[in-house]
């Protein structure tokens, strides 16, 4: 057993704050313990830029939570943990991963392939068609429906106001002697 040495101290032990620390540790009745460095289980999972763009496009082509932890090899957990960002906006990847399909798409047709750069606009163009479709569909939706042959609540008790006759019925307008300066004609009470 070896005394740690002091610093800067002229005593044979040390400082005081050293003299109880030893290289080694022991228990109650002075035998010593060896204590060895050991973690339990797996390594920590470290997430790579590849595993996300993996989990990115499993999540954006509809797998759920279960399947892409499966998948990939990790616990459901695990894939929580680590990439919750990623499974909180699955509804949002799936556009993220079409645009930036498409911006390679276009890279490639600027670099000189063709093809590429073909399908692309082909892709640019019905993406603006379905935006249109959209765009007027929700336009259709917006506008109130007509129904035949509907009569709302307040229509039938408004309509049932106006047939009531008697003395409940509603009474008529007043009578004006003169309309505009001119003589209005008294109508016949019968």
């Amino acid at each position: 057993m070896k005394v740690r040495e002091a610093k800067g101290a002229s005593t044979a032990w040390g400082t005081r704050a050293d003299f109880f620390y030893w290289d080694a540790m022991f228990d109650l009745f002075g035998n010593p313990v060896e204590t060895t460095e050991r973690k339990a289980g797996r390594p920590e999972h470290e997430p790579t830029e590849e595993m996300i763009i993996n989990i990115m496009v499993l999540l954006a082509s509809g797998m759920s939570n279960k399947e892409v932890a499966k998948t990939v090899g990790l616990s459901v957990p695990t894939l929580r943990k680590h990439y919750l960002h990623l499974t909180r906006h699955r509804d949002v990847l799936l556009n993220r991963l079409r645009g930036r399909l498409r911006t390679a798409q276009i890279r490639q047709g600027l670099a000189g392939n063709a093809a590429a750069l073909a399908y692309a606009l082909r892709t640019l163009d019905t993406v603006a068609a379905e935006s249109a479709a959209k765009h007027l569909q929700e336009r259709a939706a917006n506008q109130p429906t007509q129904r035949t042959g509907y009569v709302s609540k307040k229509d039938q008790r408004m309509d049932a106001a106006r047939s009531v006759g008697g003395k409940f019925a509603v009474p008529s307008g007043p009578r004006l002697a003169a309309s505009n300066g001119q003589a209005v004609q008294a109508e016949d009470e019968g």
